[in-house]
């Protein structure tokens, strides 16, 4: 009888514990499905001067039809909150150093170094100084992001889960997107600038000068000649500058570019009279995309812009209004100066053309989540903040475009009306964005690059943008910004096409006014033009062909020099790499092992020659050389080193450099097949180049984090080749399009519209853009209908 109602109870016990198990995972469920966007139905009462229409096609896309320009910033604003708050809340913060607040103390180290820039404060003069018209935009998007947040019957499913609520959007925040952007394509703390100064101070000149080389073979600019690298080879023997073994000492990889490829083709390389046009901004890869994309009717202009906008702003960052089409680079120009300053009394006061004056001294109140705030103090200057000391201890200030209100501000939307190319150029150059390489093509056929975003005027003879420099005498500064008319251009050049890839791209008196500072090698800008003068007339998918382009041109001479190192008698291990490398597919094939085999040597290579010197220079200037800044250039002297072999600066334990070589070859195989235990064969790319696309939280959510990432899955594509491609880097999006010819038009976007895992959309088109297959720039038949009205 007690086993009988023993055995009824556990019975009971367990239905009571299954219904408990089944309440809660649909509670969880409902909680999850509140912060679902609404796609269908209307919604009354809201601040607008007439109905807002926004439709959507089995993807996501939304078009959105308004009658005024502020009720289609309200349109976008509302569903910017609906798919992408915390997205957006993440950016606002990111620049304003308020990160604490949503993640605790472990944010705190961030947000007080952040605080340096005080971007909230520059961020309210940003949006004060704006025209009226665009306040009155800035405002309706700002009432249309607040309105969508609240019609969602929860919070984004991330707050609930940091246990916050999430705070109202206020114009400022948008001009702080802006400056997450500004982080994220510059230096934020003139690193090259202060690792330079370092260089030359600590090097002897022979080595600095080597090491620096301006350009060389690699250069493809559009405006000017390349140069010609012809550097002497230092005197002062390489084995110098040897340190001891340090596991945290640098280690060179090669860098990956944050910026982007863009081109173009007049009209008469297309199948249309229109040019054409096409871009691939290269981005961390996150869950959800940077991007969110877009169509709405433009006001007054009886015209459509589709394209991709930046969730947290009201303008179309890339696309096509029906009459022009443009892109962007990243222009690695020179948006900043270092300045050194001279003090005195206990590092209280600064010289100045007005003599010495004390600084300026600002308290930042930082909000923690469950803690109480902290106060972290500013040191400022008359031209911008104290961001730290050089290598030999001296105050040092950032002059950033950034901080000034010229440096953020959403001219952007001017793009809109334009009409012709050429009509473009003076709103790029009033633009302000992080300065990019601007590419506009229009349905007439023409085609122009310049820079958008502000180009500092600076002053004073012997002014060297590339070192840090004194201006306590006043014979250095900066005298406010370029008019449009001083800007670099580039309109219908006689190649009929233009090119773009963060390389340099213009010679002499233009280039001083862009400035050197971070240019890429210029391989890969340099194969995107050669592919483009090989071909006649263009397609949109000879566009997104070229935009896969993985051909390892740049590597083929470094597979030359391992295959010849590895025909040399060698052991069993040598033996089965010379096959793969002998056998090597030629570009960066996600199946092949030999692409892998030239990558890893060529890179051990520069940090057994160049990365001794930079090592030592890690080690004299702790904390100011930053090397991932000063090295793009370093496949020039290496290169140099390897071809000529000098006995001078052969590495340290060699008697000469086919045993140096041939070691590197073996070490770098005792690495793959001994340290891993696995045979070369299961090195392929891939493997090393597989996709680790991931929501932010992703990792911090036990057995459900999974569902916030994308497939792990290997891909083609490199560094310094069309196809850029890393685990959680690459291509934002693609697109290639001709004004007029939206309907042919080519959009790819990795991940998708939506940051909610239950959304239909959330990786809706991420497939197209794995593979590379063609998928629409327009939006398709509508699926979903919402009506917002006043």
């Amino acid at each position: 009888m007690r086993l009988v109602t023993g055995l009824r109870w556990i019975k009971r016990l367990t239905v009571l514990v299954s219904l408990a198990l089944v309440i809660g995972l649909g509670f969880f469920y409902w909680q999850l499905t509140g912060s679902l966007a609404t796609l269908d139905g209307q919604r009354l009462g809201l601040p607008l001067h007439a109905d807002v229409t926004i439709t959507r096609d089995q993807q996501g896309l939304p078009t959105i039809t308004a009658t005024t320009r502020p009720d289609t910033a309200f349109g976008l604003g509302y569903i910017h909150a609906q798919d992408r708050f915390f997205q957006m809340d993440l950016l606002r913060r990111n620049s304003a150093g308020e990160m604490s607040a949503l993640f605790g103390a472990v944010a705190l180290g961030y947000d007080q170094r952040i605080r340096v820039h005080q971007f909230r404060q520059r961020g309210n003069a940003a949006v004060n100084a704006l025209p009226q018209a665009h306040r009155d935009v800035l405002h309706a998007y700002t009432l249309g992001v607040n309105a969508g947040l609240s019609d969602l019957r929860n919070p984004p499913f991330e707050y609930s889960l940091l246990g916050v609520e999430p705070t109202p959007w206020v114009p400022a925040d948008t001009m702080l997107v802006l400056y997450s952007m500004y982080l994220d394509l510059q230096p934020n703390w003139n690193e090259q600038e202060a690792s330079r100064a370092a260089m030359l101070d600590l090097l002897p000149a022979d080595w600095f000068n080597f090491l620096q080389p301006e350009g060389g073979e690699w250069d493809a600019p559009i405006s000017g000649t390349p140069y010609v690298y012809a550097a002497d080879l230092p005197e002062t023997p390489l084995a110098q500058f040897s340190t001891a073994p340090d596991p945290l000492a640098y280690r060179y990889a090669d860098p990956f570019d944050v910026g982007s490829n863009s081109w173009s083709v007049a009209g008469s390389r297309t199948r249309y009279p229109a040019a054409m046009v096409a871009n691939d901004m290269h981005l961390g890869l996150r869950v959800p995309n940077i991007w969110y994309r877009a169509t709405w009717a433009v006001p007054g202009h009886d015209r459509s812009i589709s394209g991709a906008t930046l969730p947290g702003t009201p303008a179309m960052v890339v696309g096509s209004n029906e009459h022009i089409a443009w892109a962007f680079t990243n222009s690695n120009g020179d948006y900043h100066d270092t300045i050194l300053l001279q003090t005195r009394r206990d590092d209280s006061e600064y010289l100045t053309p007005d003599g010495w004056v004390p600084f300026e001294i600002q308290n930042e109140v930082i909000a923690i989540k469950d803690a109480e705030p902290v106060v972290s103090a500013v040191k400022r200057t008359r031209w911008g903040p104290v961001i730290g000391r050089n290598h030999n201890g001296q105050w040092m200030v950032m002059r950033w475009v950034a901080h000034d209100p010229a440096g953020a501000n959403l001219m952007l939307m001017e793009l809109e009306g334009v009409d012709k190319a050429v009509d473009a150029l003076p709103i790029a150059a009033q633009t302000g964005v992080p300065g990019q390489n601007f590419v506009v093509v229009d349905k007439d056929g023409n085609q122009a690059w310049s820079i958008m975003g502000r180009l500092p005027r600076r002053a004073g003879e012997g002014f060297d943008g590339r070192l840090p420099m004194d201006w306590s005498t006043g014979t250095h500064f900066w005298n406010g910004y370029l008019t449009p008319e001083e800007y670099p251009r580039v309109i219908n050049p006689a190649t009929e096409r233009i090119w773009t890839g963060n390389a340099r791209m213009v010679s002499g008196a233009d280039l001083e006014r862009v400035g050197t500072a971070e240019y890429a090698l210029g391989a890969r800008q340099q194969q995107i033009r050669n592919r483009l003068l090989q071909n006649q007339v263009f397609t949109e998918q000879d566009f997104l062909d070229l935009q896969m382009d993985n051909q390892a041109i740049f590597l083929e001479r470094w597979q030359a020099l391992l295959s010849a190192v590895l025909a040399q008698p060698n052991s069993a291990e040598l033996a089965d790499a010379q096959q793969y490398v002998d056998n090597w597919a030629g570009r960066a094939d996600k199946n092949d092992v030999g692409y892998w085999l030239v990558k890893r040597f060529r890179e051990k290579v520069i940090n057994a020659t160049a990365g001794e010197v930079f090592r030592y220079l890690e080690q004299q200037a702790p904390n100011v050389f930053v090397t991932s800044h000063i090295n793009r250039m370093v496949e020039y002297p290496v290169w140099q080193l390897v071809t000529e072999e000098p006995a001078a600066h052969l590495p340290a334990g060699y008697t000469d450099w086919t045993t140096f070589l041939r070691a590197i070859a073996f070490e770098m195989v005792q690495e793959l097949t001994q340290n891993g235990g696995e045979p070369l064969a299961q090195h392929t790319w891939g493997r090393h180049n597989t996709l680790a696309i991931e929501h932010p939280l992703a990792n911090n959510i036990p057995l459900l984090g999974r569902f916030l990432k994308m497939p792990a899955e290997p891909m083609h594509g490199d560094t310094f080749m069309p196809n850029i491609q890393r685990p959680d880097n690459g291509a934002s999006q693609r697109m290639a399009v001709a004004p007029g010819h939206e309907e042919n038009g080519i959009f790819h976007m990795a991940t998708g519209q939506s940051a909610h895992p239950l959304s239909p959309f959330f990786d809706r088109g991420h497939r197209d853009w794995v593979e590379g297959q063609p998928s629409p720039l327009l939006p398709g038949e509508t699926r979903y209908r919402l009506r917002l009205l006043p």
